[in-house]
């Protein structure tokens, strides 16, 4: 069916077409009297500098205009860059026809993207069921929440992990890593969790010193192990629904969990008929490499299926539209009913369309196989620059899933977290945007650790990208050193 051109009938389309055009020093000054959020940046970006790119223009407040190479895609989001055209243009193709529907209606494009996702979903959830909704990975972990509490016949406990995050609700707040005096209020439900901790190698609770790298330290027992499976096996207050976990943590600073401590959680998982949750919200969508999700990384690559009963993802899920996945094992026959998991916009057509276009684009142009190419690339010359520099103590990650943990010490491995802060602010003056692992807090508010640069740019980046991204990173973090020495 052929669809008319989409044309104005109120505003001309001069008008409409100012709309996202750019701003002046008034609309500024105005917006900063009105505006809620004390988070916002300096620069504002206006444009991609062409479809599809890595590199976004941007407005200082001062109206000069510059162009910066976003290794953050924008919060890990924009796997394809800005603006993607062939996205833009499903898009498009979509508004022509819907741009709403209430969330108890089904789409074409819900019910290929609910397909679809079913085919790519990894191990043992293959095949399975599918949720979305249009709000991201906070709203998907407590889909799996309430899928959990409706599968497990009273139970409604939860075990999280030290350092993870699972969004920004007040129950996902609370399954988080506590952020302590930033946060002004009391998140909810917090008789429904406890936490574990994390098999975080580097920094290992049981004093290895060789986990390194994203690898345990070969003559480590995973102790850390150990203490999770008598929590799971009966030290938890009381009955287990599920265990939810970040198979590599993002916001706490790029950890991958060894796999030997997955494939241990699962079986214990399952011996004791507790549900396993992989928060993959930030993994998936090829940013590890050349597979789908980490999980199916390790399964291909290492032989291990730590496939958990659900998984969630969402950030690069929808090339940069608002979506969130639950992923759930086909043995899991209930479904929610209209009051268990709705909102008014958990249908959106647009966004659905989007990732139907974006995963297409993502397959056909071998987009994981980039990522795997350029991340390696990037990964080496970091190792490099770790030798010659003492204040880079770890490099972590696959694909562009990159951390880089700055000490002020490799013996001591103390955190240099003002180097961090440092870094992220200069950025920017040389053409980059770079992303900063989120703070551990004391109760008293004293920054314990800050200390980890993110790289995470589009999976899309050329080796002009990368070689523009390794220079300048070695030059801001030289710059940044000079400052907080």
């Amino acid at each position: 069916m052929t669809m008319k051109e989409i044309e104005p009938k109120i505003l001309s389309k001069e008008e409409i077409e100012r709309i996202p055009a750019g701003i002046n020093e008034e609309d500024l000054l105005e917006f900063e009297k009105h505006v809620l959020n004390s988070f916002v940046e300096e620069l504002t970006p206006i444009e991609a500098k062409e479809p599809g790119s890595a590199w976004v223009k941007v407005r200082a407040k001062d109206g000069s205009m510059k162009e910066i190479l976003d290794v953050t895609s924008m919060n890990w989001t924009l796997t394809l860059g800005f603006a993607h055209p062939d996205v833009n243009y499903a898009v498009l193709q979509q508004i022509k026809r819907l741009t709403h529907v209430r969330y108890n209606v089904s789409t074409p494009a819900r019910i290929k993207l609910v397909n679809k996702l079913a085919e790519l979903a990894p191990g043992k959830l293959k095949g399975g069921r599918v949720s979305l909704n249009c709000e991201g990975g906070g709203m998907a972990n407590e889909a799996a929440l309430k899928l959990a509490l409706m599968e497990s016949r009273g139970a409604d406990l939860f075990g999280v992990f030290f350092g993870g995050y699972h969004g920004n609700s007040l129950v996902t707040m609370t399954a988080s890593q506590p952020i302590h005096v930033a946060t002004r209020f009391t998140s909810l439900a917090q008789r429904n969790f406890f936490r574990m901790p994390y098999p975080y190698c580097y920094r290992c609770l049981w004093n290895y010193k060789e986990g390194l790298y994203g690898k345990k330290d070969p003559s480590c027992n995973l102790e850390c192990f150990n203490l999770v499976e008598q929590y799971i096996r009966g030290m938890a207050p009381r009955k287990l629904a599920g265990v939810l976990i970040e198979p590599n943590q993002a916001g706490g600073g790029q950890i991958p969990a060894p796999p030997e401590f997955l494939l241990k959680l699962k079986e214990v998982c399952e011996q004791e008929k507790v549900f396993l949750i992989y928060d993959e919200c930030q993994t998936c969508m090829w940013r590890c490499g050349k597979y789908f999700t980490l999980t199916e990384r390790y399964e291909k690559e290492l032989n291990l299926d730590v496939s958990p009963d659900m998984m969630t993802m969402t950030k690069g899920i929808a090339g940069g539209f608002p979506l969130g996945v639950l992923l759930a094992n086909p043995k899991i026959r209930k479904q929610f009913g209209p009051s268990e998991e709705h909102t008014t916009f958990s249908s959106d057509p647009v966004a659905m369309a989007a990732s139907l276009a974006a995963i297409r684009v993502m397959e056909e142009g071998k987009y994981g196989e980039n990522c795997e190419k350029m991340g390696n690339k990037i990964t080496k010359r970091l190792l490099e620059m770790q030798e010659e520099l003492e204040v880079i103590g770890d490099v972590r990650g696959a694909g562009l899933f990159i951390g880089v943990e700055l000490v002020k010490n490799k013996d001591t491995r103390e955190p240099f977290n003002d180097l961090c802060e440092e870094m992220v602010l200069l950025a920017p003056e040389h053409g980059l945007y770079l992303g900063q692992s989120m703070p551990y807090l004391s109760t008293k508010g004293e920054i314990l650790r800050h200390n980890v640069v993110k790289i995470k740019p589009p999976l899309i980046i050329t080796d002009e990208d990368c070689d523009f991204i390794l220079e300048n990173f070695e030059i801001i973090l030289k710059e940044a050193l000079n400052k907080v020495k």
